[in-house]
């Protein structure tokens, strides 16, 4: 999740700055380019030249180098950084950061910084517990730096507290968990049991098995890094515990491991058991050492409970459970054996016929065996199979339970949950206030408006991105911008959001000075800008109002197509030029088109006749979703050229294959071709209907 971000390490003059060494390191490990600013008395700690040889970079110490008059240019940092990390952070660096007082190559990167901002601080207990400090804290918290608390324990004055620099691998995990691209387990419990069992005969010997655990704590790893909550009850192994945030059980014996995994699995919504489980246990362990009295000894064997079944038994309609075979003959008819008798979801087949795969390899070869097909791999690294398998999991559960995505936040505005990004890194310029003014003014004139006399509780509101990459500036304030934007709705009686509106506008053009007011009056445009969000915004809530009742969202509709129709003297000529292009004029145009009504009801039948019916009953809320796509096929026979159609099926792909995972071979071959017929390009995409149902 780190590899290739641009990290900027800022270290201050504190006594754990050795422990920026450590962070360093495993900032570089993680595959992130980290360039170091050092504060003058940082350098009393830890020298330049250590930080330098970890990064591969030279540190930056003073505005400019003494030897050749270099500049360290701060304003080219904070254009280049994705993140920025001050560790450790003294009470002298807060305050300055807090307040302004750019007296050093590290705050003025800061203030610099267009980029997210981390910070750790360190300090005695005393000066961290002081009014003006938590003050300083509380203000870089409202500038929205992220602030890794200080920890407590034993502080270099030998007193007990709370202010120690946060360990190095935690300061990791949280700036992992930001740029985290697919937190879809966030929220989520997961157990995972890993590793051999050992069945004692005596105390020094034992039956056991080869498995060194390495593919359980893989897919705990995996989990974790997804924003999961994990237990990994791991047998005995020699593996350090792979994630900061994993709760970890050491068991030995098949009894011990069961025990635990059935203490923990009525919390969980999902088990993955991949640890290699001794199915019987000597029926007698002897207290001493057994010497040798014969030439022939018998061990009589009695079963161990099993945990899989045991678990399968125990399994709610809100869980879901994984299991491993690993097999040496007639794989995959004792794998679909082992699924079925079991109750599991899946199962990961792994043969040792297999070479590099099973006990003991840094690689697996997998097939992952549902009740539906199966889906092989190649020979990977352990890690990356773990990603397959957890992807499988998520993908499996994302319409049958739809219990893996966290519920969205709190929304600022009535309406919408709409946040705004503004990246500029493309552009290099003096003026960098304008940029974090602009974020900031779209975010209040989205957030801060009433757009309808409508009351949305919280779980109705529509959660929505707006991200700008801008394309090119100039100091007279002219913008030329690209403009991403995403909406979902939420799924009723589920924490699912489901896609409502997806496209890249791909050039905004518009004037902005810093601080400049964005204002907006429907029958009086003077702003391209205010007139493309609002747009946008009427876009996406006329959508949702549709998805609620057939046409119900004809006023808000109609509002963006008056705005797209009288926005033409704006200098934007993208807005209606070559109206069956790509164009956001062609969107709206082809969305309220009277041919295309058949697309507007498809709406009510797919979303809340169909997806918001689905969590209570599969069957009947994907025939309503297939009775929808049906109403595609006709808009798009009636008017095969509208954009709008094939865009649908762009933006809702992943979420139709996974509706149609579970279907029946003739509802997905049917669905199949009506989406084939619609959007070709995609056809890779709909055969995964057939191949699952075949």
């Amino acid at each position: 999740m780190l590899k290739g971000k641009k990290i900027v390490l800022g270290v201050t003059g504190s006594i754990a700055a050795y422990k920026a060494a450590i962070l360093l390191r495993l900032l570089v490990k993680e595959g992130a380019e980290v360039q170091v600013v050092m504060t003058p008395f940082a350098k009393e700690f830890i020298t330049p030249l250590t930080l330098s040889t970890l990064s591969g970079r030279p540190v930056y110490c003073d505005f400019f180098n003494a030897s050749d008059g270099a500049w360290n240019s701060h304003v080219e940092l904070g254009l280049w950084a994705d993140a920025m990390i001050v560790a450790p952070a003294t009470a002298s660096t807060l305050g300055k950061m807090a307040n302004g007082i750019a007296d050093n190559l590290l705050v003025t990167t800061y203030l610099s910084m267009k980029a997210p901002v981390f910070i750790a601080p360190a300090m005695d207990l005393d000066m961290y517990a002081h009014p003006s400090t938590q003050r300083n804290v509380e203000i870089l918290k409202g500038y929205g730096n992220a602030i890794i608390e200080a920890a407590s324990g034993e502080l270099a004055s030998h007193l007990n507290g709370k202010g120690r620099l946060e360990e190095p691998e935690k300061i990791v995990q949280v700036v992992k968990d930001f740029f985290c691209s697919s937190c879809d387990l966030k929220g989520r419990r997961v157990l995972v049991t890993a590793g051999p069992t050992y069945e004692k005969i005596d105390p020094v010997r034992f039956i056991g098995n080869y498995s060194s655990g390495k593919m359980g704590f893989a897919i705990a790893c995996e989990c974790a890094s997804r924003g999961a909550d994990v237990t990994l009850v791991a047998g005995p192994v020699s593996l350090p515990t792979p994630h900061p945030s994993i709760n970890r059980i050491d068991v030995e014996s098949a009894n011990e491991m069961y025990d635990a995994a059935v203490g923990v699995f009525p919390t969980c919504d999902v088990a993955v058991l991949s640890a290699a489980v001794a199915d019987y246990r000597p029926a007698v362990q002897a207290n001493q050492k057994i010497k040798r009295t014969a030439a022939d000894m018998t061990i009589e064997l009695e079963a161990n409970r099993d945990i899989a079944a045991t678990l399968g038994s125990m399994k709610t309609d809100g869980q879901r459970l994984v299991g491993f075979a690993l097999e040496t003959n007639n794989a995959e008819a004792n794998a679909c054996e082992k699924l079925h008798k079991k109750n599991l979801d899946f199962i990961v087949l792994n043969s040792l016929e297999d070479k590099g795969a099973g006990f003991a390899c840094d690689t697996n070869k997998i097939t992952i065996i549902g009740k539906d097909g199966k889906s092989v791999y190649p020979l990977k690294s352990k890690k990356e199979v773990a990603k397959d398998i957890v992807s499988h999991m998520t993908k499996l559960f994302l319409l049958l339970l739809i219990m893996f995505l966290p519920v969205t936040a709190n929304a600022e505005g009535e309406e919408l949950e709409a946040k705004v990004v503004l990246n500029a890194g493309k552009v290099q310029g003096t003026n960098d206030e304008v940029f974090k003014q602009l974020e900031t003014s779209i975010n209040e004139f989205i957030n801060g408006r009433k757009w309808t006399p409508n009351m949305y509780e919280e779980v109705e509101r529509i959660s929505c991105n707006f991200t700008f990459v801008v394309n090119s500036y100039s100091n007279d304030g002219t913008f030329d911008c690209s403009l991403m934007v995403q909406a979902v709705r939420p799924v009723f009686g589920s924490s699912y959001t489901s896609p409502l509106f997806k496209y890249e506008d791909k050039s905004i053009k518009f004037t902005y000075q810093a601080y400049d007011r964005l204002e907006f009056v429907e029958d009086n445009l003077d702003n391209n800008l205010t007139a493309t969000i609002a747009f946008y915004v009427y876009l996406i809530i006329g959508m949702d109002m549709d998805t609620m009742g057939e046409l119900g969202g004809t006023e808000f509709l109609n509002k963006a197509l008056n705005i797209a129709n009288n926005a033409q003297n704006l200098g934007d000529a993208g807005w209606r030029a070559g109206s069956s292009s790509n164009n956001r004029y062609s969107v709206i145009d082809d969305y309220m088109n009277g041919a295309m009504e058949p697309v507007r009801k498809l709406m009510y039948r797919y979303h809340r006749l169909g997806l918001d019916t689905m969590f209570k009953n599969a069957t009947e809320g994907r025939k309503a979703i297939t009775e929808s796509l049906a109403l595609l096929k006709k808009a798009y026979e009636d008017r095969s050229m509208a954009y709008f159609t094939k865009l649908f099926t762009e933006y809702k792909v992943d979420e139709i294959v996974n509706v149609y995972s579970k279907s029946t071979p003739g509802e997905g071959k049917e669905v199949a071709e009506i989406l084939t017929s619609i959007n070709p390009s995609l056809s890779s995409e709909w055969e995964k209907i057939t191949k699952n149902n075949n």
